[in-house]
């Protein structure tokens, strides 16, 4: 009955799709034509050259400012897109053959009125700042941000023109100071060409802008307009000048590290010490590439992954911590398939010696797979090509065991080659093309993998439609078998700019589709397609700041063999207010409900889901408050299952001082008559595949505490908690149908799972680039299953800090040292 259902929901959608598709493709041929918009007149200074020594204090009083030119007449991006600047803002650019330098006059008339909110690196809070992005190709396409926050703090970070997101996993080494007066304050920076690309030219046009915040306004301005209903900061900015060839100092750095930990583990009651050194390596190979080399690399002070138990089919997704691999990554971001959590991720038999043997016999299984050596090359030609290759090597993983007083290894990871190459062309009007290739090997394994693509966006002249394509082919090599083959087509029109953005998209990935030894991807063998609608109000209006709202419509269904998975309807609007509270709320809707082709972890089974639909708000009060709580509360419901899952949260922030801030947090979802795979049964040489009715309740409270010293000396404290039980109260078969029917299985499958966290880190950035780091850290984590679950969160909690109890505490000291130092110091 659900398949003949499931089958006319197909043919209902496909004759529906065959109606909207005609309309919708005129629909948006009429809606994306038309004239473009005015071209904007970029703002254009020229940097003066400079041979004297300028000493970065804040205070502009070399006379060589006195001769650099004038770049004002801020105008705000918010609140009032266009208008001037509440006060003024003076900046003046100078350069040599080592570094390009920036000061700025920052005018306030009520300096005792500045915000002086201080944290650690990269993280401007709701300090005052004055900023610079630098695109040093002038594509448009990739900036670089430089900020100095009124108490002399320092952010350094990437963005994107697409997204506008700021990547602050990258770091810098460049020098800045700020300096309070009677009429505000004043900052000077210097940015050595050694963290900078650029172009081998007669002349240097670079794109730059700069920008002020008056944090107690809530205003943020800029030097170069940056409309806000244009999308794309990097495709807004002015123009530096630079009237002669730059002759780029030779760019060498070494930043050798030495660590020393100790660890003990009470259910062995033993303890561990070791050390470790080794070091990244930053090569210039011309102005334009840079390869960057890490060495023995160690990440025992990298912050702990905030754990969950996954009840769905699919790979939980970490974000990547490692700062090798957060920095500088962004050429490999191309069409979804660089994971860098694949390389030292888990043994791929970890679990299996930690089920197969008892505690006691476990000499050592590690957690991690060891790197031995990474690699990255990237640049951009002065044609706009950029190029971007990747290698790391990871080095065979073992196990020890003892048996019957002889230890024994055991190989839980071989050794493995992974590779990426990046080609992106940047071309007229924003857009680019890039082609780009993964490749990894096993050699002990007799596996290789591959992924080959293609992706694209193209841009109009005037800078309102753009049209993306993304072509991937997997191909998986195995000397056992044959070699397997998937693919992979992502396409998408949309107006991106003015406050209606429509867009269209479709996707389609085949079953042998798989990315995953070096990507990631949940699922595959789909095929989806969608509208969304957006409109946007970027400027005040009566009570409203800013209003941004989306409806969509979303189908997907099955390749192989094709089948309607799913229709779904949803929408979101987000507000905040003059008062710069705020607020907003989605929901979605599955009329027909879901056919889930992957939650039975059965090839060729599926699960039908009936009608539901959620809904869920959120609000979020001024960060100008000294005391204030964000909130998220929702549901999700079920009818023809009397399902009903509410979630609600709650995250209070107290800035007990500037410099001082308390973050503590609790999540509660409970999910009443929850439905889901539970096992699988081989029973006359027939799968049985059992679901269960379950109730499920999760607790997540963490706290966050950071105390800054100064700008270069911090403390920062993380406890987090989190606590999963599942109670099954009856079970089902799965039937061919891909319905259920009651059963009379009774096995015991009730589990709960905890884990407690904390991560204590105290870092001193001693010298530009150099820092020393102490960190404590305290894991554990706990199953019970059975008679031995408690169903109280406290009874859980309590028998949590009698488990076994993981500490650790390393120290490491990095030290940056670059060519030019070594050369200043030998010539003095």
């Amino acid at each position: 009955m659900q398949a003949r259902q499931s089958d006319l929901h197909l043919q209902q959608n496909m004759k529906f799709m065959r109606i909207l598709t005609p309309f919708g493709l005129y629909f948006f041929l009429s809606l994306m034509s038309g004239s473009g918009l005015f071209g904007q007149d970029r703002k254009l200074v020229q940097a003066a050259r400079v041979d004297s020594v300028i000493r970065i204090d804040g205070k502009l009083t070399e006379r060589a400012w006195n001769q650099a030119n004038e770049a004002t007449a801020f105008v705000q991006q918010e609140p009032f897109n266009g208008r001037p600047s509440k006060f003024d803002t003076k900046v003046y650019t100078l350069y040599d053959d080592n570094a390009l330098y920036v000061g700025a006059v920052i005018t306030d008339p009520h300096p005792d009125s500045l915000s002086y909110e201080l944290h650690e690196r990269d993280n401007s809070g709701l300090a005052d700042y004055f900023g610079l992005i630098l695109d040093p190709f002038n594509d448009g396409l990739n900036g670089l941000g430089f900020v100095v926050t009124a108490r002399g703090g320092q952010s350094d970070m990437k963005f994107n023109n697409w997204d506008d997101e700021e990547d602050l996993s990258w770091d810098a080494v460049w020098r800045s100071a700020v300096s309070i007066n009677s009429d505000g304050w004043s900052v000077e920076m210097a940015i050595p060409y050694s963290a900078l690309r650029f172009p081998n030219k007669d002349e240097q046009r670079w794109g730059i802008n700069f920008f002020r915040s008056i944090q107690r306004y809530r205003e943020y301005s800029s030097w170069n307009l940056v409309d806000v209903n244009k999308q794309g900061m990097v495709s807004q900015l002015g123009e530096l000048l630079i009237g002669e060839p730059l002759q780029p100092p030779v760019r060498l750095s070494a930043t050798p590290y030495l660590s020393a930990s100790g660890s003990h583990n009470s259910r062995t009651d033993n303890w561990l010490f070791g050390y470790n050194y080794g070091m990244d390596l930053k090569v210039g190979l011309n102005e334009s590439f840079t390869l960057d080399l890490t060495l023995i690399p160690d990440f025992g002070q990298v912050e702990s992954d905030e754990l969950v138990y996954s009840l769905s089919p699919f790979e939980v997704y970490y974000e990547e911590k490692r700062p090798f691999f957060t920095e500088g990554t962004e050429l490999f971001n191309k069409g979804n398939v660089f994971y860098s959590r694949r390389i030292g991720a888990v043994p791929g038999k970890f679990q299996q010696v930690a089920q197969s043997y008892e505690p006691d016999q476990i000499v050592r299984n590690p957690e991690t797979v060891q790197l031995i050596n990474a690699a990255k090359i990237s640049g951009k030609t002065a044609g706009g090509l950029g190029v971007g290759l990747f290698n790391a090597i990871t080095a065979n993983t073992f196990a020890e065991v003892e048996i019957d007083g002889k230890n024994e290894r055991i190989l839980t990871e071989p050794f493995a080659n992974y590779n990426m190459l990046v080609l992106e062309q940047s071309l007229p009007y924003n857009s680019q093309l890039s082609f780009y290739n993964t490749n990894v090997v096993r050699p002990d394994a007799s596996r290789m993998a591959n992924v080959t693509g293609t992706e694209m966006s193209f841009r109009d002249q005037s800078g309102k439609r753009e049209f993306y394509a993304m072509i991937n082919v997997s191909q998986d090599y195995d000397k056992q078998e044959k070699p397997v083959f998937g693919e992979r087509l992502l396409l998408s029109l949309s107006k991106i700019n003015g406050q209606f953005r429509p867009d269209t998209w479709f996707n389609l990935m085949t079953d042998h589709y798989d990315p995953n030894e070096m990507g990631y991807q949940k699922s595959n063998n789909e095929i989806g397609h969608g509208v969304n609608l957006r409109y946007n109000i970027y400027e005040p209006r009566d009570w409203r700041l800013r209003w941004f709202n989306r409806i969509y419509l979303n189908h997907y269904y099955q390749f192989k063999p094709l089948k309607f998975s799913m229709l779904e309807i949803g929408g979101e609007s987000r507000v905040t207010t003059q008062k710069q509270l705020t607020i907003g709320g989605n929901f979605n809707f599955y009329p027909l409900g879901k056919l889930d082709f992957f939650e039975a972890r059965t090839k060729g089974r599926y699960f039908q889901k009936p009608l539901s639909f959620n809904m869920g708000i959120f609000g979020s009060p001024d960060y100008r408050k000294t005391f204030l709580i964000d909130y998220r509360l929702g549901f999700r419901y079920f009818p023809e299952w009397e399902l009903f899952n509410w979630w609600v949260s709650l995250t209070p922030r107290w800035r007990i001082a500037d410099h001082f801030m308390l973050i503590p947090s609790l999540v509660y979802d409970h999910t009443a008559n929850d439905i889901g795979f539970t096992t699988s049964l081989t029973e006359d040489n027939h799968q049985r595949i059992i679901f269960g009715e379950r109730n499920l309740r999760n607790v997540t409270s963490s706290i966050s505490l950071d105390y800054v010293f100064t700008p270069s000396s911090a403390l920062a404290f993380r406890l987090r908690h989190y606590w999963l039980l599942v109670d099954y109260n009856r079970f089902f078969d799965l039937d061919d149908e891909g319905s259920l029917q009651t059963n009379g299985y009774n096995e015991q499958h009730d589990f709960s799972v905890s884990t407690f966290n904390i991560d204590m880190v105290y870092r001193w950035n001693f010298a530009p680039g150099s820092e020393l780091l102490l960190v404590w850290k305290n894991a554990v984590y706990s199953l019970f299953s059975g008679d031995d679950v408690k169903t109280d969160y406290f009874g859980s909690l309590e028998r949590t800090f009698d488990s076994p109890v993981g500490n650790s505490l390393s120290i490491k000291l990095l030290y940056y040292i670059d060519w030019q130092q070594i050369k200043s110091i030998r010539k003095n």
